[in-house]
């Protein structure tokens, strides 16, 4: 949906819908945040400290968008269903999951510890598996909905210091096929994201000794923002994408076809 106005088309492709972004105050979690308000959507920003997304649910609301913030555990099914109770009690719905949550790890195998895989399997897996499991009912009541899990390029192309970070972004993909195959009836799309390399501020201070790395294996001659990825998970949420699941979308500067 668009309106002319003053010479502007004005979207509004997400008018109505309620989002919900998981590790809302990351880099992406924001940046999908902002651009979902613009789109009139609902935002429901989740993370472990409300108060780390204070300033962009302020932004969103001061901008004339509807935006909240919920305390959220994404590793526990006991959080998961507070989170999607309290937004369903506040805005009677939920539209569109973004499973954003996620962390990487520098070790590869032999050096990774039990404590380490768990880890990675709680933020990286298990909180993936719970979101599903309790959002999918929700969307099925609701006639359908859009859910958009972060994996990684890794998860495509793999990274040679990093197994297990690139093990558990390929099972996202995987998990993501898995239920767009088995909830498509209920009209419930389900895709994956797949970002490359992109500017984070934890990027930005090693950009200079990773320069010549990224020359290497990607085309651009920059690095993605946050905002690249944002847009391809608004498109993926819209009804324009509403003939699109178990995509695998790669925002990645080209390095895929190396």
């Amino acid at each position: 949906m668009s309106v002319h106005y003053s010479g502007f088309f004005i979207m509004n492709r997400l008018s109505g819908k309620v989002m919900l972004i998981t590790d809302g105050p990351s880099s992406l979690g924001a940046a999908t945040a902002k651009l979902a308000a613009k789109e009139g959507a609902i935002v429901v920003c989740t993370g472990k400290y409300v108060e780390k997304m204070a300033t962009i649910i302020s932004t969103i609301i001061e901008t004339g968008g509807i935006a909240t913030a919920f305390k959220h555990d994404v590793r526990s099914v006991l959080s998961w269903r507070k989170v999607l109770a309290e937004t369903v009690k506040k805005y009677g719905k939920i539209d569109i999951l973004v499973n954003n949550a996620g962390i990487s790890s520098p070790k590869i195998i032999l050096d990774l510890s039990v404590k380490d895989w768990e880890k990675i399997q709680e933020i990286d897996l298990n909180s993936l598996t719970y979101g599903l499991k309790e959002v999918i009912p929700l969307m099925i009541k609701n006639n359908g909905g859009s859910i958009i899990n972060v994996s990684s390029l890794q998860g495509l192309v793999g990274l040679s210091d990093s197994n297990p970070y690139v093990a558990a972004k390929d099972v996202i993909r995987s998990l993501s096929l898995d239920a767009a195959f088995e909830y498509a009836e209920h009209n419930i799309r389900v895709n994956s994201i797949c970002p490359g390399t992109i500017e984070t501020p934890l990027i930005e201070t090693t950009f200079p000794t990773i320069s010549p790395y990224y020359k290497k294996s990607v085309q651009f001659p920059y690095l993605g923002k946050s905002e690249d990825i944002a847009n391809g998970i608004i498109y993926l949420a819209c009804d324009e994408a509403s003939f699109v699941t178990g995509a695998e979308l790669v925002i990645n500067g080209d390095r895929v076809a190396l």
